[in-house]
């Protein structure tokens, strides 16, 4: 009795997969969480040098979640807009090692 020979697919080797790190736009900027308030509320230190509280919106708030000491990605409104801003994007800390060179001296905390 002959047996038949099984051929089998070759796998791929898998090649690291390298993210291009999203970056603010015109009307955005990078800030530091620095207190969780609470509600899917924080205060957060923003490149211009003020003190904002920045809000999770929406979509975001079970998808996001974010710790001190986070670098993001804000939204100032258009009213209030030296106090109050949108939460847009979280670094992971791998991507925030990639931009460290694009953050402001003033937020660099690591």
């Amino acid at each position: 009795m002959q047996r038949e020979s099984i051929v089998t697919k070759k796998t791929k080797q898998s090649r690291p997969i390298f993210k291009r790190a999203r970056l603010p736009k015109p009307d955005e900027q990078f800030a530091v969480v620095t207190e969780m308030s609470g509600g899917s509320r924080m205060r957060a230190v923003c490149a211009d040098g003020h003190t904002r509280m920045v809000r999770i919106g929406g979509k975001l708030k079970r998808r996001m979640w974010c710790r001190e000491n986070d670098l993001i990605i804000i939204k100032p409104w258009t009213i209030q807009s030296n106090e109050k801003a949108d939460l847009v994007y979280r670094y992971l800390p791998t991507e925030r090692k990639n931009i460290m060179k694009k953050i402001p001296e003033e937020l660099n905390i690591w």
